[in-house]
C-alpha cells in the first residue's frame, strides 16, 4: 500500500508569501471582501458564519494522512484555531475559528508538514476521494490507492482548473460501491480485463439541491490512461460549463443538457487532442510494501470486558494481508481533539504503520494493527474517549456542519445528530438487523451531509407552524448507492426539528416490525411506498402551541428564537441563496413589464406578465425546499402544498392558483 503523502509543488511557498500579501491588501482596504474571496477559495479558505472567521481545509487525497502530519495538524489547531479538528465527507479535515491573519503563518505550519489547503473550496477539482480500505480490503479488484493519488498529484495547479465552471469532485472505488461512484463528476470502478488494470467510468454525478446519477461513459478504460481520461473530461466540463449561471454549472447539467451520446463524442475528441502528451507513470512501488511495526508490549487487560469484545468485533476487520486488521475509530460529528489528534497519531506510530485514514463516514482508520496489539490499542483509545464501538452501522451518522457555522445553514443539523445519538445510547436500541440502515442529515437543501441517499435522510428547512417561524426537517427515505447505480431518497414529509428523533424511532420500529426476512430498509420502502410512510409520520407535523412547548420552536443547541437573519450568502457550497436571487429578479423584471404593458392596455401581455411573475416567485420559494421546476403546472401546485397550505404565505394567494388552472 502507497503511505507517501501527496508532494507538494515548491511554487506552494510562493502562493502563501502571495496569499500574506494579499491578506495585507484586504487590511488596508486595497482590495475589497469580494475580490478576495475567490483568491482565498482557491487556496482552501473557506468564510463562516461568523464575521471574521476562517475555515482552514486541507486536502487529504484518498483520505490518507501518516502520523507525523496529523501531529502537524494537532499543532495547527492549538496555535489558530478553536481546537476541534473536523473530517469530511469527503475525507478532509477542517479547522474552524482560524483568524484571516494567522492564516499565511498557518499555511507555511502545513506546507512543511507535506499537506496542502490548494484548491480544497472553489471552482476547482476538490479532494479526490477513494475507499478508505484501498490497499487493505479482501475484496478489492486492486488498490486504488496509488491512482487516487497521481491524478490528484496531476491535476493539482494546472492552468485548466483554476477556474472550471464550478466545483468538480472524482472518486475511485476498488469493489462494493464503496467509492460511491455514482454520485461523483467522475467516478471511477476498478476491473480487470484479460490480466489488464484498467476502470469503469461513469460521469456526471453529484448531490446538491437536485441530485443526479452518474452515467456510464467507458465499460474499460486501462489504467495506464486515467489522467488524459481525467485531463480529457475536466476539458469538456471546461468548455461546456455555463460559467454565466452557476446554478446549472455542474457537469451534471451539462449531460441533462447535450446527453450521453454527445458528451461520449466531445469526451473521444478532447481524448485525441491529447494523444501527443506525455503522462507521468502512476507510483506503484509501495503497492505491496509492508510497513515495519515497531516493538510493543500486549496489553490483555480488557480481554473479559464485555465492551472490549464488542468493540473488537464491530470496529475491526481483518485485512488481505495476512495478519494484519483495519481498526476502525469513530468520531461523533466527524470531530476530534486536540489531544485525541495526537494520541491517535501516537497509536498509529506505535502499534501500526504510521498511517491513518480519514473516511467519507467522517471516521478514522489505522491500518496494519496485529492481533496481539488489539488490547494495546483499545486501552489507549479508551484513554482518550475514542473507544466506542459501531463504525459503518446504523449508529454511525453522517452530517454536515448546519448553521453552528455554514453560511446557507438553516437547521443545527450537528445538534440534531447529537440527539439522534442520545436517544441510540439511552433509549432505542438497535439490533443487528439494523446495521444496514444509515441516517445523515444537512442543514439545507445541499446534501453536504449525504442526506440523499441515507436510508434516513433530513435537510434543514423553516415553516411557521401556528405562527412561529419554526426550524424544521424534510425527511427522505430509501436513498442507497451500489457499485454502478443510486437511488436517491424520496422526500416523505416536513416535521418540526424537534419531532426528528421520534421520527426516526417510529420509522425504525415500523420497519422492523413488518419488514420480510431478509429484506432491506430500501427494499421495505420500495415495497410500502412513500404514502405509507407519510400516513406514519403524519402525527409528527404538529406541535404544540408555543406557550404549552417554547422550546419546540427553538433549534438544537440554541435558547434563541429561530430565525433565518443570520444566514449570509453561501460561497461554494450549492448555491441555494443564488438561485433565489435569480428567480426574485425574474419575478420582478416580469412584474415591471406586466406594469407596462397594462399602460399600453395591452391586456392579454399583462396577463402573461403576471403569471411569469408568480411562477418566478413560487420557484424562489421552492427552491428553500430543495425543489425545482421546468413545468409550471407541477411547480405551481407544489407551491399550493408547500407553501400556502403549510401557511407560509397568505391563503389569499391561492386565487392566483385558481386562476392559472382555468387559463
Amino acid at each position: 500500500m502507497d503511505t507517501k503523502a501527496l508532494n507538494i509543488p515548491d511554487e506552494i511557498r510562493q502562493e502563501i508569501e502571495a496569499f500574506a500579501a494579499e491578506v495585507e491588501r484586504l487590511n488596508r482596504g486595497e482590495v475589497s471582501d469580494d475580490d478576495f474571496k475567490r483568491f482565498r477559495l482557491q487556496q482552501g479558505i473557506y468564510g463562516q458564519r461568523q464575521d471574521g472567521e476562517q475555515m482552514v481545509r486541507t486536502k487529504l487525497p484518498a483520505g490518507r494522512i501518516t502520523s507525523d502530519q496529523m501531529s502537524s495538524l494537532a499543532d495547527f489547531a492549538e496555535k489558530y484555531s478553536h481546537g476541534i479538528l473536523h473530517i469530511t465527507t469527503r475525507q478532509d479535515i477542517q479547522l474552524h475559528y482560524v483568524k484571516i491573519d494567522d492564516v499565511p503563518r498557518g499555511l507555511e505550519d502545513l506546507a512543511q508538514a507535506g499537506i496542502t489547503t490548494r484548491e480544497a473550496c472553489g471552482n476547482t477539482v476538490r479532494n479526490v476521494t477513494a475507499c478508505h480500505k484501498a490497499g487493505t480490503c479482501q475484496t478489492e479488484v486492486f488498490d486504488v490507492a496509488p491512482y487516487a493519488l497521481a491524478v490528484s498529484k496531476y491535476l493539482l495547479r494546472r492552468d485548466l482548473t483554476q477556474n472550471l465552471p464550478r466545483k468538480f469532485k472524482i472518486s475511485f472505488g476498488g469493489c462494493n460501491g464503496c467509492g460511491l461512484a455514482p454520485i461523483h463528476d467522475i467516478g471511477l470502478k476498478a476491473v480487470i480485463k484479460d490480466n489488464v488494470r484498467g476502470f469503469r467510468i461513469l460521469v456526471g454525478g453529484g448531490l446538491g439541491s437536485f441530485p443526479h446519477g452518474a452515467k456510464p461513459l467507458i465499460d474499460f478504460l486501462p489504467a495506464d490512461n486515467m489522467l488524459q481520461m481525467a485531463e480529457a473530461i475536466v476539458s469538456v466540463f471546461d468548455k461546456y460549463g455555463d460559467k454565466r449561471n452557476r446554478n446549472k454549472a455542474r457537469l451534471k447539467y451539462v449531460v441533462d443538457k447535450l446527453g450521453m451520446d454527445k458528451i461520449k463524442e466531445l469526451y473521444e475528441e478532447e481524448y485525441a487532442a491529447l494523444n501527443g502528451n506525455t503522462y507521468p507513470a502512476i507510483d506503484l512501488s509501495d503497492e505491496d510494501a509492508v510497513p515495519e511495526i515497531p516493538s510493543y508490549q500486549p496489553n490483555n487487560e480488557h480481554d473479559s470486558d464485555p465492551e472490549f469484545t464488542l468493540w473488537r468485533d464491530r470496529n475491526i476487520e481483518a485485512q488481505k494481508q495476512s495478519g494484519f486488521h483495519n481498526v476502525q475509530i469513530k468520531l461523533i460529528l466527524g470531530d476530534f481533539t486536540i489531544p485525541q489528534a495526537r494520541a491517535l497519531a501516537d497509536i498509529a506510530r506505535k502499534y501500526a504503520g504510521a498511517m491513518i485514514l480519514c473516511t467519507v463516514n467522517q471516521n478514522v482508520m489505522i491500518p496494519w494493527v496485529k492481533e496481539d496489539a488489539f488490547g494495546a490499542v483499545y486501552a489507549a483509545l479508551k484513554n482518550i474517549g475514542l473507544h466506542k464501538a459501531g463504525t459503518e452501522e446504523i449508529r454511525d451518522i453522517t452530517c454536515c456542519p448546519g448553521s453552528e457555522t455554514c453560511n446557507l445553514g438553516i437547521t443545527a443539523s450537528r445538534g440534531l445528530v447529537q440527539e439522534l445519538n442520545k436517544d441510540m445510547e439511552n433509549g432505542f436500541q438497535p439490533t443487528k438487523d439494523l446495521d444496514h440502515v444509515s441516517i445523515k442529515a444537512s442543514g439545507c437543501p445541499n446534501s453536504c451531509g449525504q442526506h440523499h441517499i441515507a436510508s434516513i435522510g433530513f435537510h434543514g428547512g423553516a415553516k411557521k407552524l401556528n405562527g412561529v417561524l419554526t426550524p424544521h426537517y424534510e425527511v427522505l427515505l430509501g436513498g442507497r448507492v451500489s457499485e454502478d447505480d443510486v437511488v436517491f431518497g424520496t422526500s416523505v414529509i416536513k416535521i418540526p426539528a424537534k419531532n426528528a428523533p421520534q421520527a426516526t424511532k417510529v420509522t425504525l420500529e415500523d420497519f422492523k416490525s413488518n419488514k420480510q426476512d431478509g429484506e432491506t430498509f430500501g427494499e421495505y420502502f420500495d415495497r410500502k411506498g412513500k404514502l405509507h410512510f407519510r400516513d406514519l409520520l403524519d402525527p409528527l407535523k404538529s406541535l404544540p402551541d408555543i406557550e404549552a412547548s417554547p422550546e419546540s420552536y427553538i433549534d438544537y443547541g440554541s435558547t434563541e428564537k429561530f430565525s433565518l437573519e443570520d444566514r449570509g450568502q453561501g460561497e461554494c457550497a450549492g448555491a441555494v441563496t443564488d438561485m433565489i436571487t435569480d428567480r426574485i429578479t425574474e419575478a420582478e423584471r416580469a412584474h415591471f413589464q406586466g406594469k407596462l404593458s397594462l399602460e399600453k392596455k395591452e391586456f392579454k401581455e399583462t396577463g402573461d406578465h403576471a403569471k411569469r411573475s408568480v411562477i418566478a416567485s413560487a420557484r424562489a420559494l421552492l427552491v428553500t425546499e430543495g425543489m425545482d421546476f421546468n413545468d409550471d403546472w407541477e411547480c405551481l401546485k407544489k407551491f399550493q402544498s408547500l407553501v400556502i397550505d403549510m401557511e407560509i404565505v397568505s391563503a389569499r394567494f391561492a386565487k392566483l392558483i385558481d386562476s392559472f388552472e382555468s387559463t
